[in-house]
C-alpha cells in the first residue's frame, strides 16, 4: 500500500449483516471516545458511505466469504491467535471497509480506521478482521481492546504492522521483515541476518518502528542507534531482499 492509497479492512461475518451507521457511531462514542462521529452521505441495501472530518469512507456487505487463499497464510502465521483458521473458515459473508483521508496524515487515519473497524466488527458480530496494509488477521475482541487504548505514545503496532521473523534454511540465524510501515509513511524494515533471540529481534524492530512513528523520525543511511542493553543497530537504506525494486531500512546488529 502506497501513501495516499485508500485504507482497507475486511470483517468476516457468520451471517448476512450490514450495521447502520448510527449503531456504529454509538459504539465509537461508547467504546472509543470518538465524540465527532462520521456523517452519513448515502446508503443502500448493501453499502454505507460517510464523511468523517477529512476522511471519506464506505463499507459494503459482500455476499460471499473472503477467498480462503487470501486468509490461509495470515492464519498460519497468526501466533497470537491459534484458533484463527478454526474461527474464520466458517464465515459466509464479509464487510469491505475503505477510507481515504484528504489530509494524508497516516497516523491519524490509521487510528480512526482502527477504531472504526473495531466498531463496525462489534456492531456486525464479526468473527475476525483483516487489516489491509499488513494482511494480518485479528480476533475482533482483541482488536477492539487495543483500539480502545490508542494514544500517540502507545500506538497499536501489532495491529498495524506485521513483524515477521523467519529462520535461515542453512543455519540457526534469523531474518526479519515488516509489512505495514509503508502505509504509515515510512520505509519497511528488514534484518537480513541476526544471530540471537527471536523475541529480542522482533522487540527491537517494534521499538524502532514505534520511535519513528511517534517522533516522525527518519532513520538515515549509515546511522547507528544505541540499544538499552548496550548493543547497537546499524541502519542502511537499500534494496529489499524480497523485492529489489523496493527501498527499505536494513538493520544489522552489533553485540
Amino acid at each position: 500500500m502506497h501513501p495516499g492509497s485508500p485504507w482497507l479492512a475486511l470483517v468476516t461475518l457468520p451471517a448476512e449483516r450490514l450495521p447502520d451507521l448510527e449503531q456504529v457511531c454509538e459504539i465509537l462514542s461508547r467504546d472509543f471516545s470518538e465524540q465527532a462521529p462520521p456523517e452519513l452521505t448515502s446508503e443502500s441495501e448493501r453499502s454505507v458511505t460517510f464523511r468523517w472530518g477529512s476522511i471519506n469512507g464506505n463499507y459494503t456487505l459482500v455476499d460471499r466469504p473472503i477467498p480462503w487463499e487470501r486468509l490461509e497464510g495470515p492464519c498460519a502465521t497468526a501466533w497470537y491467535w491459534p484458533e484463527a483458521e478454526e474461527d474464520l473458515r466458517p464465515h459466509t459473508h464479509h464487510l469491505f471497509l475503505t477510507l481515504l483521508d484528504d489530509d494524508k496524515k497516516p497516523i491519524h487515519t490509521a487510528t480512526r480506521m482502527t477504531r472504526l473497524t473495531a466498531a463496525l466488527a462489534t456492531a456486525a458480530d464479526g468473527t475476525g478482521i483483516v487489516w489491509g496494509p499488513s494482511g494480518q488477521v485479528h480476533r475482533t475482541e482483541d482488536f477492539a481492546k487495543l483500539a480502545s487504548v490508542i494514544t500517540p505514545e502507545d500506538l497499536p503496532l501489532h495491529l498495524w504492522v506485521d513483524f515477521r521473523v523467519a529462520q535461515h534454511e542453512d543455519s540457526e540465524a534469523l531474518s526479519l521483515f515488516t509489512t505495514g510501515l509503508e502505509a504509515l509513511g515510512h520505509r519497511e524494515f528488514e534484518a537480513p541476518y541476526y544471530d540471537g533471540d527471536s523475541q529480542r529481534l522482533a522487540g527491537t524492530a517494534y521499538n524502532l518502528a514505534h520511535y519513528v512513528l511517534e517522533k516522525g523520525a527518519v532513520l538515515k543511511d549509515g546511522e547507528a542507534v544505541g540499544l538499552p542493553d548496550g548493543g547497537q543497530v546499524n541502519v542502511n537504506v537499500g534494496p529489499s531482499m524480497i523485492d529489489p525494486d523496493q527501498e527499505v531500512v536494513q538493520l544489522t546488529f552489533d553485540s
